[in-house]
């Protein structure tokens, strides 16, 4: 049986996504835009959940997918951390 480890999917369709690289081992996701705020560039999202990008490119418009699963992963991160700065904080007002 062989496993896929590194997935490189080139949207032809997505006005948004030019092509998309995931690394199974690493969780990685690195995403080229075509156009936006990150036009021209390629991003690297450490930690991207697996089925997240299954998710992505199986859906019918890839970069709506990919920016609401973006915004979830970014949200996730963000309480993730935020948990424990709030547990570590000098803050008197933190009830624990």
């Amino acid at each position: 049986m062989r496993e896929i480890l590194v997935e490189k999917i080139i949207t032809t369709e997505s006005t948004l996504v030019e092509f998309l690289i995931y690394d199974r081992q690493t969780a990685e996701l690195q995403v080229s835009y075509k156009r936006g705020k990150h036009s021209g560039k390629i991003r690297k999202y450490k930690d991207f959940p697996a089925d997240s990008f299954d998710m992505i490119i199986t859906s019918k418009s890839q970069g709506r997918a990919l920016l609401r699963e973006l915004k979830r992963y970014k949200h996730e991160e963000n309480s993730f951390f935020g948990f424990f700065k709030n547990l570590f904080s000098t803050d008197k007002k933190v009830p624990y």
